[in-house]
């Protein structure tokens, strides 16, 4: 229990903090139109004004009241947006300008709005929640005959069905909820005075809407609403705080819905018993396999949509029978209280008991609620049409099924009547009742049991081609297929709906199953991202596509072609990436859109956004669709953390590796110290031992080689230091103004020390500007390519330099006509270590004098690449060094 009341304390202090870092809303609610909401709301926004906070309008209704115009004159109001309706301009809230804008406080007038097609979100209050999200207060205006939960209340007590809604849970969840009040005596006299509305209207909305006893019940059930809101309030900081004795146990409602009738009035009960109750509430369908037409698949739709926007937790499960399937639902999840419709019984379930009073005798500890539907109004609405005339249409194939079984039968009772005695011939109908029964359902077998009595008497029994039957034997027979009918057809019935939720299930199985198989053997992110497009094209039978972020801002899309075909456009990707929910096709945000975008979530962030086309085409299967489309989405964001995990390990690999590479460094350079150091003590010797043999030109001869060849060393040396810097990123080049002819220079004078033998030619194909560089590192760099045309050339063949200048940069090209590079090798030959085989085995190598010339050129922004020298024979070296930044540089100092 008390693990039970810290992780509830947890809830809300992250909560709290979620709350904080978002924009405050404050709604002014009013009993009805006319008491002032608007106007209060300004006036509120006056005062923020005056404490220097940074308000302003973003719409603003004033219905043609000059005191509510006047005082929204000292306001900033932003442009609104103009779209085209059927011909017809209209002006709707800029969303997007008020987010370029970020004010402090927006004012948005008339949360109950619905937006013009064509605009990003469907309500209005859709455009608020993403204000808030940007961190925006918002102050805001709404009626209590908008809020969704009391619209049949509203309906009984006007007669009136209110279209715009809002859902509770948005305003339940505001910062401050100011209820704006006035008598209803008091607004009776404004609307006549026109104050409301002009006069030809207010006569009309006297004389209907805003009669005294009308705007009395309003008035409290605004007043009801604002005392909700303080007694939620109270519970939150209490559930905060843990105050001793105001703790409250919180149990579960449980709202059972159907999909034979519009029980969308039952949800919005449940919503007002949830809230009057401050408990969690979960609206529960029960797939038991049957089909359904495309009227009960939208009716149901329309349900499960109502209940999530009034905030309940929506479950479909699977079972044979709602009964079998809620008792569990019931045992395993602490329910106590269970709403449910009173229903209507059949035509052949008189004797069937229902479902509430099977709930009852269960004798659990639970309260059971039953809520007749309340009388259907004149309005018009979604399925306001009478379909008893048409309920039994839509088995006309399964009734046609039962006919075509029974001639079949008929005819083949017939041929076999002369081999057969009669009562064996009930077996032939028999089985065509099961056909039927288990193709089409109980209704279709029960149907074919008749027809089959009647074809079995008129075609079989004495007297034949009548109805009129004289043998007991045959009254028997008929009465034994009457019983056949009735038993075997509602069991084949009730075999096909468990057939059918076997399969679904199996299908369900094997579809993560095989996915889990495709992720698991997947180690790249794009590569999941393509496994993941193809079962989910395979599962809605169209092209599937997923964006996700690549460099910057960019979205990159897996299957651009799908993406182009269904025309995904990136404004509703953008949106579930930043929003974190499902936008396109059938949502309430950018609906016109031909795609569903799901996102993938992983640890709170969107990696990658799914467009899914057509899953909500086929009515029937649409919610076993997006649940397992939903199951599938959240396998990859899995698969997804296990490759980002593996290349984080990777990563952690390589740098370890490179480390080891670093600190193998000085150890690994001894062929190219070797050189210098040799002739340092060659030298060194020489003094020694033959000082008194010496000429004076000799001795200064070989002090100058100690000289020269211990500065090289030294330079040699600090430029490698430079280098294992570079690595770190802490090397600090030293640049000045130098002319990379006299680089190239000492970088020959140099090879000429160790390869005498060595011929270049140097070419000039245009004149070379100086370039800001740190000459030593340039010259080593140059030095190492060299060295390399010298060591893997023909002594007969002459190396080949070019300098040049291409598209703003300093070429300097070194070809030889060695056994040059194989092609796939080019790039390798510039890490660390890396020895080329047949070079290799000819001369002594470290592997290291390439990486070195790549790092030391990439330091100054430039490039270094091979290519195959001139006809094919030997390596062209060419390194490009920036002149822009250098003349700019100039210009600076």
């Amino acid at each position: 229990m008390m693990d039970s009341q810290r992780d509830k304390k947890a809830d809300a202090i992250l909560r709290q903090v979620a709350e904080s870092h978002s924009g405050k809303l404050t709604v002014f609610l009013g009993a009805a139109p006319g008491v002032g909401k608007t106007y209060a709301m300004l006036a509120a926004a006056k005062e923020r004004q005056q404490a220097g906070v940074d308000v302003a309008i973003g719409l603003l209704e004033t219905h043609g009241r000059s005191d509510t115009q006047a005082m929204a004159d000292g306001f900033e109001q932003l442009s609104l947006q103009h779209i085209e309706y059927h011909g017809t301009q209209l002006n709707e809230f800029d969303i997007d300008g008020a987010l370029n804008r970020q004010p402090q406080l927006l004012l948005v007038d008339e949360l109950a709005h619905t937006n013009t097609p064509g605009s990003r979100n469907k309500r209005r209050y859709q455009d608020i929640e993403e204000l808030l999200k940007a961190g925006i207060d918002v102050y805001t205006t709404v009626n209590i005959q908008h809020m969704e939960s009391v619209n049949d209340l509203v309906l009984q007590m006007t007669g009136v069905r209110v279209k715009e809604t809002v859902p509770d849970h948005f305003v339940d969840n505001a910062f401050e909820i100011r209820f704006i009040d006035l008598p209803p005596a008091t607004l009776i006299e404004r609307l006549q005075q026109g104050k409301v509305y002009l006069p030809e209207y207010a006569r009309s909305a006297l004389s209907s809407f805003f009669s005294s006893s009308n705007l009395t019940a309003l008035r409290e059930l605004a007043m009801k609403k604002a005392l909700e809101r303080v007694d939620a309030s109270m519970l939150k900081e209490c559930s905060i705080e843990q105050t001793s004795g105001l703790g409250v146990y919180m149990d579960k409602l449980l709202v059972l819905v159907s999909a034979n009738s519009d029980h969308r009035y039952l949800v919005r009960v449940g919503r007002q018993i949830a809230e009057r109750r401050q408990i969690p509430w979960v609206v529960v369908w029960v797939d038991t396999g049957k089909t359904r037409s495309p009227e009960k698949s939208q009716r149901l739709d329309a349900t499960l949509s109502l209940a999530k926007e009034l905030g309940a937790e929506t479950k479909v499960l699977n079972g044979p029978t709602t009964f079998s399937v809620v008792a569990d639902f019931i045992e395993s999840n602490a329910v106590c209280t269970v709403l449910v419709g009173a229903g209507s019984r059949g035509r052949f379930t008189w004797r069937r008991k229902r479902l509430y009073q099977q709930l009852i005798e269960l004798e659990l500890p639970f309260e059971v609620t039953v809520f007749p539907e309340r009388e259907r109004s004149s309005e018009s609405s979604l399925f306001s049409f009478d379909l008893k005339g048409l309920k039994g249409l839509g088995y006309w194939h399964g009734y046609f099924g039962g006919i075509i079984g029974v001639t079949i039968a008929s005819l083949v009772a017939v041929a076999l009547e002369n081999f057969l005695d009669v009562g064996n011939l009930v077996l032939v109908y028999t089985l065509a009742i099961i056909t039927v029964g288990l193709k089409f359902g109980s209704r279709s077998a029960l149907f074919t049991a008749l027809i089959s009595f009647l074809s079995f008497n008129f075609f079989l029994t004495e007297p034949l081609y009548t109805f009129t039957v004289y043998s007991q034997n045959d009254v028997t027979t008929l009465m034994f297929l009457s019983v056949i009918g009735l038993i075997c057809g509602p069991a084949a019935s009730r075999i096909r709906h468990q057939f059918i939720l076997l399969k679904q299930a199996n299908s369900y199985a094997e579809t993560l199953r095989e996915l889990a198989q495709e992720l698991a053997t997947v180690n790249e992110e794009r590569a999941m991202w393509e496994r993941l497009i193809r079962l989910l094209s395979r599962l809605t039978h169209t092209e599937c596509t997923i964006a996700v972020r690549g460099d910057g801002t960019e979205l990159d899309f897996i299957n651009e072609v799908a993406a182009i075909k269904h025309k995904l456009t990136e404004a509703t990707v953008r949106w579930s990436f930043k929003n974190k929910a499902q936008a396109g096709a059938h949502t309430e945000t950018l609906s016109s859109a031909l795609v569903t975008t799901f996102p993938i979530i992983v640890d709170g962030d969107v990696v990658a956004v799914a467009g899914v086309p057509n899953v909500f085409d086929n009515t029937e299967s649409e919610p076993y669709n997006v649940s397992l489309i939903l199951a599938m989405l959240n396998q990859a964001s899995g698969a997804w953390r296990r490759i980002k995990l593996a290349a984080d390990l990777e990563s952690a690999r390589v740098k370890t590796e490179m480390e080891q590479l670093r600190s193998a460094l000085l150890s690994s350079v001894s062929h190219d110290l070797k050189s210098p150091l040799s002739a340092m003590m060659g030298a060194a010797e020489s003094l020694k031992l033959l000082d008194d043999k010496l000429s004076a030109d000799d001795r200064v001869e070989l002090m100058d080689t100690i000289i020269s060849e211990s500065r090289r060393l030294d330079s040699y040396i600090q430029n490698l230091l430079d280098m294992t810097r570079l690595g770190h990123g802490t090397l600090k080049i030293e640049r000045d103004w130098v002319s990379i002819e006299d680089i190239v220079g000492s970088a020959l004078r140099r090879l000429r020390r160790y390869w005498p033998n060595t011929h270049v030619q140097i070419e000039h194909t245009n004149a070379v500007p100086l370039l800001y560089a740190h000459a030593a590192l340039v010259e080593q760099a140059i030095f190492n390519i060299l060295e390399n045309a010298a060591k893997y050339s023909p002594e007969t063949a002459p190396i080949f330099v070019e300098m040049q200048v291409q598209q703003g940069d300093c070429v300097i090209a070194i070809e030889d006509r060695g056994p040059g590079i194989p092609e796939d090798q080019r790039d390798k030959i510039f890490d660390m270590f890396y020895i080329v085989a047949d070079g290799d085995k000819k001369k002594q190598n470290t592997g290291m004098g390439l990486a070195i010339c790549k790092g030391m050129i990439g330091a100054h922004g430039g490039n270094v690449v091979a290519r195959a020298g001139l006809g094919g024979v030997g390596t062209r070296f060419e390194i490009s060094l920036p002149i822009e930044q250098g003349n700019d540089q100039k210009k600076d100092n």
